[in-house]
């Protein structure tokens, strides 16, 4: 568990420091927030601490039991013996009351080894656990980044959108001053605003895509969705990355795979526990016991015993059914489907490195090939304005120029969220995201 709670303690960390400018929440803060609260998050660490509690030697079968056990019978039914010398004794209502208690105490010494592959079992299901418990971890970072993200492209979209309204709004002061003068038509007027009006529509659709964002954020924070939101205004950078590391990490430290790898050992080790079934069983046996009994007729009035008895037990199946050797072959059976399962998931671990780097490296190129044009776009914009205030350029191309800027900068904004979505994905599929 030391080093699942490592991550943990340093995101911890990072969310107990002083908040950023303005309440602003960072991505470190959301993951670390997310960590603590987020309901999957938080069955997947009780999840883990069940299969740590149940691993231990007793629930393996390797210590002994002990056992008090006690009973009291009263019987007083109408009685009648008849004995070989010819006497008879009879009689109506004759009570008859026994008391017996013990401390029993009874230790399997040998069982076909099942305890040992048991005690294996639990280990492994343990181990298992910590692996789920890191991959809801990881999944769960994943997916706070990646709304995260989302988010601020959002943001950036909405002011890419707003920087627009303001050339529309230009243009049609121009258009009105235009029409007043004669040198502008109606129709360009009306064309100026119909034009504003459409913009205005883009950014309130753009809001609400926003605070869908900060709702969906907030629910995977762990959060009421109301909760107030504040994102980053840029996404940073893809980082730089290896496909060789990556396709290395990822098939040592991918939490899937490690989850198949541990249910492979888990069914391996059920074989070795059903084959104990088949061996002698061995057990060792010592009671410590009192009893009492009365009885109004027959040969004894009461009798008293107080002591201990021990003693060894062994038995060996002969023949039940073949269900044991049966439960074998499932369970072998069961084994070879989860080293099949192991195979494909490693399969699909390499296709999913390839496919997440493929998408990386494109956006990556679509970045930079974005980057690089949109710097002259936005000057063109500043440039297509004056020449229409001067009437040397119709609304038409006008409108053509600022829907170019615009798609510009929103292909650069959804290159950049692909790029870190894939980058976090890679990340994610080596099991380095935390």
């Amino acid at each position: 568990m030391r080093t699942l709670l490592t991550p943990l303690l340093l995101l911890g960390a990072a969310f107990l420091q002083a908040q950023a400018p303005g309440g602003m929440l960072t991505a470190e803060q959301a993951v670390a927030i997310a960590l603590e609260n987020n309901h999957a998050v938080r069955i997947a660490k009780l999840d883990a601490r069940s299969a740590e509690v149940a691993n231990t030697a007793g629930n393996a079968g390797m210590l002994p039991t002990l056992s008090a056990n006690g009973s009291y019978a009263m019987d007083n039914s109408a009685t009648k013996q008849t004995f070989f010398s010819g006497e008879v004794r009879e009689a109506d209502n004759a009570d008859s009351k026994v008391l017996n208690g013990a401390l029993a105490l009874n230790w399997t010494v040998f069982d076909g080894f099942t305890m040992f592959a048991a005690k294996e079992r639990l280990e492994a299901m343990e181990a298992m656990g910590k692996v789920e418990l890191r991959q809801q971890l990881e999944t769960t970072a994943y997916n706070v980044l990646t709304g995260y993200y989302m988010a601020v492209q959002v943001k950036q979209a909405l002011a890419a959108q707003r920087d627009l309204i303001q050339t529309s709004v230009e243009r049609l002061q121009i258009a009105e001053t235009g029409a007043r003068i004669g040198t502008i038509s109606g129709v360009a007027l009306v064309q100026a605003r119909l034009d504003l009006s459409a913009d205005s529509a883009a950014i309130l659709d753009l809001e609400q895509q926003l605070a869908l964002s900060y709702n969906r954020l907030n629910t995977l924070l762990g959060r009421p969705s109301a909760t107030p939101v504040e994102v980053a205004g840029d996404i940073p950078p893809a980082a730089a990355l290896d496909l060789a590391v990556i396709r290395q990490e990822a098939i040592t430290g991918n939490a899937a795979l490690q989850r198949q790898r541990q249910a492979e050992q888990i069914s391996n080790l059920r074989v070795n526990e059903l084959r104990g079934a088949l061996f002698p069983r061995l057990d060792v046996y010592g009671n410590y016991a009192y009893s009492n009994s009365t009885s109004s007729v027959g040969f004894l009035q009461s009798n008293t015993a107080l002591g201990p008895n021990y003693g060894v037990r062994i038995s060996a199946p002969i023949f039940q059914g073949q269900r044991n050797s049966k439960a074998v072959q499932v369970a072998k059976i069961a084994s070879e489907q989860a080293r099949i399962g192991t195979d494909q998931a490693q399969l699909e671990l390499e296709q999913q490195v390839l496919d997440a780097w493929t998408a990386y490296d494109l956006a990556n190129r679509r970045v930079a090939m974005g980057q690089r044009d949109l710097e002259g776009m936005r000057s063109l914009v500043d440039v297509a304005l004056e020449s229409y205030r001067l009437g040397m350029l119709t609304a038409v191309e006008l409108r053509d120029v600022q829907q170019s800027l615009l798609d510009a900068e929103n292909r650069v904004l959804l290159a950049q969220f692909e790029a870190k979505s894939a980058e976090l994905l890679l990340r994610l599929l080596a099991g380095k995201l935390l």
